[in-house]
Protein backbone atom coordinates (compact mmCIF):
# COMPACT_ATOMS: atom_id res chain seq x y z
CA UNK A 1 0.00 0.00 0.00
CA UNK A 2 1.30 3.43 -0.93
CA UNK A 3 1.39 6.26 1.57
CA UNK A 4 -1.26 8.11 -0.46
CA UNK A 5 -3.62 5.15 -0.03
CA UNK A 6 -3.29 5.08 3.76
CA UNK A 7 -5.86 6.87 5.88
CA UNK A 8 -5.28 10.45 6.95
CA UNK A 9 -7.18 10.04 10.23
CA UNK A 10 -7.50 6.28 10.72
CA UNK A 11 -10.17 4.89 12.98
CA UNK A 12 -10.51 1.20 13.63
CA UNK A 13 -13.91 -0.06 12.58
CA UNK A 14 -15.65 -2.04 15.31
CA UNK A 15 -18.52 -3.04 13.03
CA UNK A 16 -16.46 -5.09 10.60
CA UNK A 17 -13.08 -6.77 10.91
CA UNK A 18 -10.92 -5.41 13.76
CA UNK A 19 -8.06 -4.42 11.43
CA UNK A 20 -10.13 -2.45 8.94
CA UNK A 21 -9.57 1.30 8.89
CA UNK A 22 -12.09 3.77 7.58
CA UNK A 23 -11.91 7.37 6.48
CA UNK A 24 -10.36 9.46 3.75
CA UNK A 25 -7.06 8.54 2.20
CA UNK A 26 -4.27 11.10 2.41
CA UNK A 27 -4.73 11.76 -1.31
CA UNK A 28 -8.46 12.41 -0.90
CA UNK A 29 -7.86 14.63 2.12
CA UNK A 30 -5.17 16.72 0.42
CA UNK A 31 -7.30 17.04 -2.74
CA UNK A 32 -10.22 18.27 -0.64
CA UNK A 33 -8.06 20.90 1.01
CA UNK A 34 -6.68 21.99 -2.35
CA UNK A 35 -10.20 22.25 -3.81
CA UNK A 36 -11.31 24.32 -0.84
CA UNK A 37 -8.48 26.76 -1.49
CA UNK A 38 -9.19 26.91 -5.21
CA UNK A 39 -12.86 27.67 -4.67
CA UNK A 40 -12.02 30.36 -2.11
CA UNK A 41 -9.53 32.03 -4.44
CA UNK A 42 -10.28 35.06 -6.54
CA UNK A 43 -9.55 33.22 -9.79
CA UNK A 44 -12.80 32.82 -11.71
CA UNK A 45 -11.37 30.12 -14.02
CA UNK A 46 -11.45 27.55 -11.20
CA UNK A 47 -15.04 28.39 -10.39
CA UNK A 48 -16.18 28.31 -14.01
CA UNK A 49 -15.75 24.58 -14.59
CA UNK A 50 -16.16 21.94 -11.93
CA UNK A 51 -14.02 19.50 -13.88
CA UNK A 52 -11.09 21.92 -14.06
CA UNK A 53 -11.30 22.60 -10.33
CA UNK A 54 -11.44 18.90 -9.44
CA UNK A 55 -8.60 17.95 -11.77
CA UNK A 56 -6.42 20.75 -10.42
CA UNK A 57 -7.11 19.74 -6.82
CA UNK A 58 -6.14 16.11 -7.47
CA UNK A 59 -3.03 17.21 -9.36
CA UNK A 60 -2.00 19.40 -6.42
CA UNK A 61 -2.57 16.55 -3.98
CA UNK A 62 -0.42 14.23 -6.10
CA UNK A 63 2.31 16.86 -6.31
CA UNK A 64 2.30 17.31 -2.53
CA UNK A 65 2.51 13.58 -1.91
CA UNK A 66 5.36 13.37 -4.41
CA UNK A 67 7.22 16.15 -2.60
CA UNK A 68 6.69 14.40 0.72
CA UNK A 69 8.47 11.34 -0.59
CA UNK A 70 5.63 9.18 -1.87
Amino acid sequence: MQNSDSNSFPMISTQTSPNEYRGLTKREYFAGLAMQGLLASERPDFKSTKKMCAESAVEMADMLLNQLGE
